[in-house]
């Protein structure tokens, strides 16, 4: 998202750069931008395919939520508090994203069941620790619009997927186990 304006900015700082330059130098400095371009590219593949190994390989359904509520905040926004378990054997969670749908439900007498319109649904990432097989507690600050319900409101979630991060060589090594 953020890459594509910052590569138009970094061809159009090359162009500027190579005019310049005296006439005299200028393929060397264009072989040069070239050169610093495909470096940065080989260095930032491997990030982008970190990031797609890292994701869901602990199965969504081994991610549970304890506990979870709102709690107001003073001034903007409000925190979503909870605990979260990891049901993983082999991977620590290191973070999720989540979606939140927030419902205003209203009870419909003449039928004996709710009727629910959806206020907001947004989008979340969490960034957490849990270690295999264990639980740990999370708050992260949402910035939604005034909920103005008629009813009851009621959410839920939706988790989108999961990230871990891999162990490093040391962290293999029996000297660094628990």
């Amino acid at each position: 998202m953020l890459m594509r304006p910052l590569m138009v900015w970094l061809f159009l700082l090359a162009l500027f750069l190579i005019f310049l330059v005296p006439a005299k130098f200028r393929l060397q400095t264009l072989g040069g931008i070239i050169l610093l371009t495909l470096i940065g590219f080989f260095v930032s593949q491997p990030e982008e395919e970190k990031t797609k190994k890292v994701r869901n390989l602990i199965p969504i359904e081994q991610v549970e939520f304890i506990a979870i509520e709102f709690q107001p905040r003073p001034g903007v926004g409000q925190e979503l508090v909870g605990e979260i378990l990891n049901h993983s054997s082999s991977y620590a969670l290191t973070g999720l994203g989540i979606r939140l749908i927030i419902k205003d439900c209203i009870e419909n007498n003449e039928e004996s069941q709710k009727i629910c319109s959806v206020l907001e649904e947004t989008q979340a990432d969490l960034s957490l620790f849990a270690p295999p097989k264990e639980k740990r507690k999370f708050k992260k600050r949402l910035y939604l619009r005034e909920l103005h319900a008629r009813g009851d409101i009621q959410w839920e979630y939706v988790i989108l997927y999961t990230e871990t991060r891999k162990r490093r060589f040391w962290e293999s090594l029996p000297f660094f186990q628990d």
